[in-house]
């Protein structure tokens, strides 16, 4: 598929066009062109209330005296274009641009929203632009990145625009059966049909990209990654999503390898292998730190869930940190600006979590056991990483607060929904950055701990999408009250959050709630019918959704499969 100029997002995938032979240009044949081109101008159509072909041909009509509406419709759009052109190659940008732009979050997101394809493979497009990208959220850097980067870069590659449509057909199906619970009915059956003939199609066009790695070619792969995993979620299969993940992560590792290969041995010629790697790296880093970003956020909330490293440390494509960045009294540029720096909060945390070691009270539930098969003291770098990210913490609190001063007092409703967003993660951090160990929850302020599922309650149950299912990208509202829930020992407060999570009908990233609500619904009813096992309190949440599924009741197993135990 050619590549559309006039989308400009797409600049930033921009392919150069192959050279062609120019003609020589003699006196002879610029005379030619020029009587040529004063003698083709065809006679007025004499069409009211412009002619159409002296507008085609940039005349001026002798037969209508100017429109003045009309003029007025063309200095509009001129000014228009004027003042938001085509977003340009990166490097043409000076670095403090880039680091004031972080370069995916203000490209220019398509004009033209259509695509080559049938009706349906267009309506389904659509729906990802739509309904699947909106749900992220629109402040969130994910969203731009998939308005600005992902969506665009789909009108000229084929396996991208088939890895969207396979995935607004998936997330169609997960609007109407989010569980994939019961026989599908022949819609539901078409819709997986369709899904996974645009899947094959998709993994067929990649193979071929693939096997041509261009500096194009090699951010196309990357992106395909990153579509494939979205498909793979909202299709519940987990497992298949986390090698998705791991196999980007291996393409980013390539490519950092190469570039540090090619910076040791500097003067030396680039082999033949390396050198579309390292021109990527040389050409395109800012594109890559971006790229970079979705997957360690992707890595990080899948971490979470499995509690086992997903992806190595891609820190290489790193943005350089800003001078405000660590300023407390410099207030966010904007709500995107403000998620944004909530991630590398996140980040600062999980480089302490690995290292969470173990209560080593007597008689706590969260001691290591005698014949434990593994041990991890504390380490004193474990403590300096946690002191750096409780600093961390504070510099985007005091930020946020003094952004939350200047907004205006009248917020326009999806505003409103982005403060109440990032309130809600203000508060579960600081509340539960008191307690460094899960078992201390329990003895945590339980008016602190109501506080935050309130929060939840009110940003997921009071939106007109609970009337549906949402699939979001980010692991946010979901991990936090389902920690609640696991370490709180409250069973007034447990029974509320499984409530809630059923309620909500929220997949964020692999953190379905439907799914947790039947988990720990579980694991309230063996302790309270004193059934608890020793294992409950080390195993995973897939691992536990795994022993429920082999539980049986009179000799028959329980029909509990979820896409929780895939992994």
């Amino acid at each position: 598929m050619s590549l559309d100029v006039s989308i400009p997002g797409t600049g930033v995938f921009s392919i150069a066009d192959p050279a062609r032979k120019k003609s020589k240009r003699t006196r002879a044949s610029a005379a030619k062109c020029n009587v040529y081109s004063k003698t083709r101008h065809l006679k007025c159509d004499e069409e009211k209330p412009v002619c159409k072909r002296c507008l085609r041909d940039k005349r001026k009509c002798d037969r209508y005296p100017d429109n003045p509406h009309d003029r007025r419709i063309r200095r509009t759009v001129i000014s228009e274009s004027c003042s938001s052109p085509p977003f340009a190659n990166t490097q043409s940008c000076s670095a403090s641009s880039r680091l004031r732009l972080r370069s995916g979050t203000h490209l220019t997101p398509p004009v033209n929203w259509d695509i080559v394809g049938s009706n349906l493979e267009r309506s389904m497009f659509h729906h990802v632009h739509r309904c699947t990208v909106t749900d992220f959220g629109l402040a969130s850097p994910l969203t731009k990145f998939w308005s600005n980067y992902i969506l665009p870069l789909a009108h000229y590659s084929d396996s991208v625009k088939h890895a969207v449509i396979a995935l607004g057909v998936a997330h169609k199906a997960f609007l109407e059966n989010p569980l994939h619970d019961g026989e599908p009915s022949d819609p539901m059956m078409a819709l997986s049909n369709l899904a996974a003939r645009q899947y094959q199609k998709a993994i067929t066009e990649t193979i071929q990209v693939m096997a041509d790695p261009s500096s194009a070619n090699v951010r196309i792969t990357l992106i395909c990654c990153i579509v494939f995993i979205c498909f793979e979620i909202v299709t519940g299969r987990y497992d298949n999503a986390v090698q998705h993940l791991k196999s980007g992560s291996k393409v980013l590792e390539s490519l950092r390898q190469a570039a540090v290969s090619n910076q040791r041995s500097s003067g030396s010629v680039v082999s033949l292998p390396d050198r579309p790697l390292v021109e990527t790296v040389e050409k395109y880093f800012d594109q890559l730190c971006d790229i970079t970003d979705l997957f360690t956020c992707l890595g990080l909330w899948a971490t979470k869930l499995i509690e086992t490293d997903v992806i190595p440390d891609l820190s290489f494509f790193t943005w350089p940190e800003t001078e405000t960045e660590n300023d407390v009294k410099k207030p966010f540029d904007s709500f995107s600006d403000a998620r944004h720096q909530l991630y590398h909060v996140e980040l600062m945390f999980d480089k302490y979590y690995p290292d969470f070691s173990p209560c080593d009270e007597k008689g706590c539930w969260h001691a290591v056991p005698i014949k434990a098969p593994f041990k991890f003291p504390e380490t004193i770098g474990a403590k300096h990483e946690w002191e750096e990210a409780l600093a961390c913490l504070e510099i985007w609190c005091a930020r946020f607060e003094l952004f939350q001063k200047g907004l205006p007092e009248k917020l326009d409703l999806k505003d409103r929904e982005e403060l109440k967003y990032l309130q809600f993660a203000q508060l579960s951090w600081q509340v539960l950055s008191k307690y460094r160990k899960a078992c201390r929850l329990e003895k945590a302020d339980m008016g602190e701990l109501t506080r935050i599922i309130d929060m939840a309650e009110d940003i997921t149950l009071s939106k007109e999408s609970t009337q549906r299912p949402t699939f979001s990208l980010e692991a946010v509202i979901v991990p936090t009250v389902s920690y609640i829930c696991a370490f709180c020992q409250n069973p007034d407060l447990e029974r509320r959050i499984i409530d809630l999570l059923r309620q909500m009908k929220r997949r964020e990233n692999m953190w379905d709630s439907q799914q947790l609500a039947s988990v720990y619904e579980f694991l309230l009813s063996e302790r309270l019918a004193s059934q608890w096992r020793y294992e409950y309190n080390w195993e995973t949440l897939p691992g536990i959704a795994k022993m429920m599924s082999d539980l049986s009741i009179n000799g028959e197993q329980l029909a509990v499969t979820t896409p929780l135990t895939l992994l």
